[in-house]
């Protein structure tokens, strides 16, 4: 049964015996074998060709460490969970921070079908909650409101006010350790399709460039075998400012393809290697503090006319792809089972 598991399912069982951070450079016997099938599974996803190369995995297993433990300290840069529930909207700060209103909190809940697969699955039939994953977008803008100076109301003071939008729900677990684990391996994941989307890239632009290039030949042949009494000379000469521009074009053609080279199972090793053993250039987490109010009006440390929280958001940069703020939160049943309604009198308002 073991020897059918899939990557997730390995890297999953291989994080939880490398509960202390020196497992990674110092391995037991049991983790060396399922880190090596793990190292297999991640050749199968890329290119199975790597294990023509001598001493394929020797020279995969430095990079996968790496990987693996740098998915070890993004999650763990993620900061506590939080309670996303109705009963804390009022309550909890980055609850109030992140919706601004109760119904919006209650349909972002709902809407997840991963939480209601998740509830209606037997083994958590009993379950009262659960620990997701939630996404979301940052957004800072600037505004105009009032500000109290002593006595007085002063009106259309520019303020810089932050906004969360795009709320996602994903991978939901039993609870914050398993829902940390589950991360971790979905990071790990993501780079393994990452090196497989770089391999495909790299041979659909190789064919791009080599059926250009046949192309550019063909015309260039061409060229020679017009004589002067030819019938398009004429027009050649006309077209003299075109061939010129196409034949640079084939100069930087075989230039690129110079640079990518041919992918041999030694260069699809390489190009695994260069994106496993530096994954920061793929994934990485950027740290966010803010002091806000109620209103999410970033606020200084020294003013005391607004009440306000200092705030600590992570914010995950992808390549590729918009950064997103995440954070863990757990979900009571009763908010993703909850019928949502446009009732606007579940609408509660920051204050």
């Amino acid at each position: 049964m073991t020897a059918t598991l899939a990557l997730h399912d390995l890297v999953h069982r291989l994080y939880e015996q490398m509960v202390e951070r020196k497992a990674f450079t110092h391995l037991d016997d049991k983790s060396r074998a399922m880190l090596d099938r793990a190292l297999e599974k991640v050749i199968d996803g890329t290119d199975s060709r790597i294990r023509l190369v001598p001493n394929y995995k020797r020279k995969l297993f430095k990079s996968i460490l790496t990987a693996l433990d740098h998915a070890d300290r993004l999650v763990a840069q993620i900061p506590y969970t939080i309670d996303l529930d109705s009963r804390h909207f009022i309550d909890d700060p980055y609850t109030r921070a992140l919706f601004p209103t109760l119904s919006g909190l209650r349909r972002v809940c709902h809407q997840s079908s991963e939480l209601r697969e998740f509830f209606s699955e037997s083994e958590h039939w009993n379950a009262g909650q659960s620990t997701a994953l939630l996404c979301m977008h940052r957004n800072e803008e600037t505004v105009y409101g009032m500000e109290l100076d002593g006595d007085h109301i002063i009106k259309d003071v520019r303020q810089q006010r932050v906004s969360f939008d795009d709320h996602h729900l994903y991978s939901p677990a039993e609870d914050e350790q398993e829902a940390r684990l589950g991360l971790k391996c979905c990071i790990f994941e993501g780079l393994v399709n990452t090196a497989l989307a770089n391999l495909s890239q790299m041979r659909k632009r190789r064919l791009e460039l080599e059926t250009r290039q046949q192309i550019l030949n063909a015309r260039m042949r061409s060229q020679c075998h017009l004589g002067s009494t030819s019938p398009d000379f004429q027009r050649l000469v006309r077209e003299r400012g075109n061939l010129e521009a196409e034949e640079m074009e084939l100069k930087m053609i075989e230039q690129e393809l110079e640079e990518i080279g041919y992918l041999t199972p030694e260069n699809c090793l390489q190009q695994v290697n260069a994106t496993l053993s530096e994954p920061d250039k793929f994934i990485r987490v950027k740290n966010l503090t803010y002091r806000l109010d109620n209103n999410n009006i970033i606020r200084n440390k020294g003013d005391a006319s607004h009440k306000s929280r200092k705030l600590h958001f992570a914010e995950v940069r992808i390549k590729g792809e918009q950064p997103r703020v995440v954070t863990l939160a757990r979900i009571s049943r009763q908010d993703v089972c909850l019928l949502y309604t446009s009732d606007a009198a579940d609408d509660l308002q920051p204050v």
